[in-house]
């Protein structure tokens, strides 16, 4: 009996090191967990600038790199840091006019580093789903002239943050010898939460009305608008495209007033808009350019509703012209080279 003492020993000082090991993991992802949820809060829970900044907390983490790509109400941006590789974590996040692919790049891993990885990175897509909900809620909550919905999201977004927070706190403070009933736990959680996002999401969708459509010509409503704001336009090519008239008057209103604002912040130097009318079967492409305008230093925030380079505009101008074009079956996005003039290019249909 007395022989298998080295052994129990052994077998013992072995079981110790592993919990404390594992109980190492778990408090340095909780502490990791908090950085990203204190990040957030910080940036005010705006998606663009999270991702910009969430890698240093992730990379802390051990991941070994991050790719993302962002619809951000029409317009389009990307970013990869660290380096790519074979074993990753991805998602694809979808909500209303926002849509984000993230691939986590996690490198090869035992179980538990894996586990523990994995627990993490539910915890960073949720954050990501959180902010999406909070721009959401503002948007449908301010157009839909109630706080209702917006509170509600808000109210739930607390939850969540506050739920992530909580597991933070449990996975630092567990005992030894718990860490398997912890495990189990977040196995349960984290799936719950995930449904639950995905049932709230589904929930808010809607839809532009489109109006009466018929033949409008395009030529005649852009000097129109133009004509309004005593801008200086001049037009290549002509054609009819099937809108609503009102329609395609705000949609012309919105983009011609995105150039009056700037003439406004330089007024030595006025607006001379360049437009270009192609026919793209089954569509009519209008672009649309000032020659004496300058790059774009915001490009991701140019279809942001509520967002206003000004500080004391509205910020629903793009916003509102990209869903009436939708509506018409269309497509409005800015082409905006970093030191180039920014384009916007619209596609109608045509009418036949």
């Amino acid at each position: 009996m007395a022989s298998l003492y080295p052994y129990l020993i052994l077998i013992g000082s072995s079981i110790l090191l592993a919990t404390t090991w594992l109980l190492g993991q778990a408090r340095r992802r909780a502490r990791i967990t908090n950085e990203l949820v204190s990040l957030n809060e910080g940036l005010g829970f705006d998606l663009p600038d999270f991702l910009r900044h969430c890698w240093e907390p992730l990379q802390k983490a051990g991941f070994k790199g991050i790719s993302w790509q962002l619809d951000w109400f029409g317009s389009s941006l990307s970013k990869t840091e660290g380096s790519e590789g074979d074993v990753f974590i991805h998602r694809k996040l979808e909500v209303d006019d926002i849509t984000l692919v993230v691939n986590l790049y996690d490198g090869k891993r035992r179980f538990e580093q894996r586990y523990f990885s994995t627990v993490l990175s539910e915890s960073f897509f949720l954050l990501l789903y959180t902010d999406m909900w909070v721009k959401l809620g503002t948007v449908q909550g301010a157009f839909a002239q109630t706080a209702k919905l917006s509170v509600f999201l808000q109210h739930d977004m607390k939850n969540i943050v506050q739920l992530i927070s909580l597991v933070s706190e449990q996975l630092e403070s567990t005992p030894v010898g718990k860490e398997e009933k912890l495990l189990n736990s977040l196995k349960t959680v984290m799936p719950t939460l995930h449904e639950r996002s995905e049932r709230f999401l589904s929930t808010l969708s809607r839809n532009a009305p489109t109006g009466d459509l018929k033949p409008v010509s395009l030529s005649d409503a852009l000097h129109k608008t133009a004509d309004i704001h005593d801008l200086k336009i001049s037009i290549r090519g002509n054609g009819q495209v099937l809108i609503n008239e009102q329609s395609l008057n705000s949609i012309c209103d919105n983009l011609f007033g995105n150039y009056i604002d700037q003439h406004r912040r330089d007024p030595q130097t006025g607006p001379s808009i360049e437009i270009h009318i192609q026919d793209k079967n089954p569509n009519l492409e209008i672009s649309i350019k000032d020659l004496n305008g300058k790059p774009c230093l915001w490009p991701e925030r140019l279809f942001e509703p509520f967002w206003s380079e000004k500080g004391d505009g509205l910020g629903i101008g793009l916003y509102h012209a990209r869903q009436l074009v939708r509506a018409a079956r269309g497509s409005l996005q800015a082409i905006t080279p970093e030191d180039d003039l920014m384009i916007f290019v619209i596609n109608l249909p045509k009418a036949v």
